[in-house]
This record gives structure tokens, sequence and C-alpha cells, in this order.
């Protein structure tokens, strides 16, 4: 053989074996750009990781003082529904019968009750037992028998009503009326 055809030889494997040698440095540069790729990817994820982990304790942590929190406000909140019952339990409200004042008009508070005997069939039980223990009307009259007049007819004794108290008050329905200290003092 000569050295032509060695020559020859070898050029014709180098041809045919160049698009492989080619196609092998294009994959192994995809692989390594692949890779690459990857890491980049890795390192986003551990940092995404890395933030989610800490909102997560940041979370726990403030869910903690949250449930502390809470728990304080419930306990204010059952103190003030007891408080609220223990206020509504006694009946403070005072109906107003008129709001206009004469010159030599003043103040008065009357006591009124109406028996549950004389309540009518469909009245609510609660209205019924604000009724017996006695409802405090304000009135403005320029003696305690116009007072009482006023009252008996708005409550007449017809339909059961009786005043049982009556009591002057000089000041405005702003100023809180002294009622169970009239009462206790007499």
């Amino acid at each position: 053989m000569s050295w032509f055809a060695i020559l020859l030889g070898a050029m014709i494997v180098l041809l045919s074996a160049k698009p492989g040698i080619i196609r092998a440095r294009r994959q192994l540069r995809d692989a390594r750009a692949g890779i690459i790729d990857l890491k980049r990817r890795r390192q986003l994820l551990s940092q995404k990781l890395r933030a989610l982990a800490r909102e997560s304790l940041d979370q726990r942590l403030t869910a903690g003082a949250d449930g502390t929190e809470c728990e304080h406000l419930n306990d204010r909140i059952a103190v003030m529904m007891r408080r609220v019952e223990e206020l509504e339990a006694v009946d403070r409200r005072i109906l107003v019968l008129d709001e206009r004042r004469g010159l030599q008009e003043s103040g008065w508070i009357l006591l009124i009750r109406r028996p549950r005997s004389h309540a009518q069939p469909l009245e609510p039980v609660g209205v019924t037992r604000l009724w017996d223990e006695g409802r405090h009307l304000f009135v403005f009259a320029s003696d305690m028998r116009k007072a009482r007049r006023k009252a008996a007819v708005r409550f007449p004794q017809s339909a059961g009503f009786q005043i049982v108290e009556v009591h002057p008050h000089d000041g405005e329905l702003s100023e809180t009326p002294q009622i169970g200290a009239a009462a206790g003092a007499a």
C-alpha cells in the first residue's frame, strides 16, 4: 500500500467521522448549558425555599402572638358581656312622656306598675315583667298632683296601671337621676 492510499483512507475516515464529532461537540455543549441551567434553577429554588421558610417561621411566630392576643381579647369580651348582663339586669330606662316645659313647670319622675294579671294576652314576657317590676316615667308639671294627672291620662287605672312613687327631678335628663337614692331616703 502506498502512502497515498493510507492518507486517502485517513481522509475518508476523518470526513465521515466529522459530522459525528460535530454532533458530539454540540451535544456536549448543550449538556454543559443544561447543567448550568439546572444549577441556576437549583439556586433560585433554594432562595425561594429559604424565603418561604423565613415567612413560615414569621407566620408561626405571628400566629402564636395572635393566639395569645385572641385569648386576651376573648377574656375582655367575656368580662364586658358579663358587665352588660349585669347592667341590663336592672331596667334603668326612663320613659319621657312630654318634652315641652312650661315656665313654671319642673321635672317629675314617677314609678308606674302594672300587675301581670292586667297584661295583654299577646304581650311579650319581657315587657310584662318590666311593667310588673315598675317603669320610670318623666314628665314636666307644676306640682305633684298635675304630674300624677298627666301620667294617669296616658296610663289609666282602668288598664291596671298604678302610680307607686313620685319624685321631683330638678335637672335635665342628661343628668343621671337618683331614683333609688330618693326611695331609700324615704
